[in-house]
């Protein structure tokens, strides 16, 4: 799960790395960039899901359709919440996220507008901005709704 960050006056990849407890070659990598300048916005690791997402152990069988079918969300969503591609292979004891039952999702895309997500999850702009901290409404972010 990742989010946006805003770059401040002193951060480098080692601060950040640490403060959002990673790595400075996953931000590098995730960013496809090996610098950062203040006022850039970044991707950086969400560690902080724990009331919007689940842990789901892949059993024998399973396959991602399926799994996305379980848990009432789409395969593209889906993948992209786990960095997932959908030539990915999955096997059993793998681990990966899934919305819990009170939890919609989407993923924005590039002509996304706040109107088209609050739409796409039933909601009205005042729920959807009230839920994310952050809306950028940048092509692949996020956005949650908890009923």
């Amino acid at each position: 799960m990742y989010k946006i960050y805003k770059v401040t006056s002193g951060d480098t990849f080692e601060s950040i790395a640490k403060k959002f407890n990673t790595t400075v070659k996953d931000l590098q990598e995730i960013n496809d960039k090996a610098y950062i300048t203040m006022g850039e916005l970044i991707i950086v690791p969400n560690n902080q899901n724990d009331s919007w997402f689940d842990i789901y152990t892949v059993e024998k069988g399973d396959n991602l359709y399926n799994i996305a079918n379980k848990y009432n969300i789409s395969l593209k969503d889906l993948l992209d919440i786990n960095g997932l591609d959908k030539d990915n292979y999955i096997y059993p004891g793998q681990e990966i996220m899934v919305p819990k039952d009170n939890v919609k999702v989407i993923i924005t895309s590039n002509e996304e507008t706040i109107n088209s997500a609050s739409k796409r999850l039933g909601l009205n702009n005042e729920e959807l901005l009230y839920q994310n901290d952050n809306i950028y409404l940048l092509p692949e972010q996020l956005l949650v709704y908890k009923r």
